[in-house]
């Protein structure tokens, strides 16, 4: 059900998830990363660490369909379902203009691109694979980013 475009990297279906005859509920996602960011303690701001982090991200060979936003003639159901869209190109942006005050102000963001992954494609497509696998590394990679950062300060 998932339809993707060569030419803008960007996906989309007729319908979120959980709104067509083939819904997901009652299944589980085939893998699962452990979510290690509700462990967290609330950090302070180190727009370095972020940048180099999110530059590590968006050269990720998953990490495709989330570089720009969704384009909104090609999928314009995305934006139906999706009320707030996110993108690491726009992530990029907020963070060169200043827009971050913490760490994990850019965290909410980057969680936000996966939540809306989650919710608009199927967990067996190309995008939700992809998606599944950018969650759990980027959780993976915050953790050990911040936690060596901490160390040591």
């Amino acid at each position: 059900k998932a339809v993707v475009s060569t030419q803008s990297g960007h996906y989309g279906r007729g319908e979120p998830q959980g709104q067509t005859s083939s819904s997901k509920r009652g299944r589980s996602r085939g893998r699962k990363c452990e979510d290690i960011s509700r462990n967290r303690k609330p950090s302070t701001f180190n727009p370095d660490l972020c940048t180099a982090l999110l530059d590590e991200l968006k050269t990720h060979h998953c990490a495709w369909p989330f570089l720009s936003p969704v384009d909104r003639q090609q999928f314009p159901e995305y934006y139906k379902y999706i009320k707030h869209p996110m993108d690491f190109d726009t992530i990029t942006k907020k963070l060169s203009g200043g827009k971050y005050l913490s760490n994990d102000d850019l965290h909410k963001d980057i969680k936000l691109i996966f939540t809306n992954c989650h919710k608009f494609n199927e967990d067996e497509s190309e995008v939700g694979q992809a998606g599944l696998t950018m969650s759990c590394y980027f959780d993976k990679r915050f953790n050990e980013v911040f936690s060596a950062a901490r160390t040591r300060s």
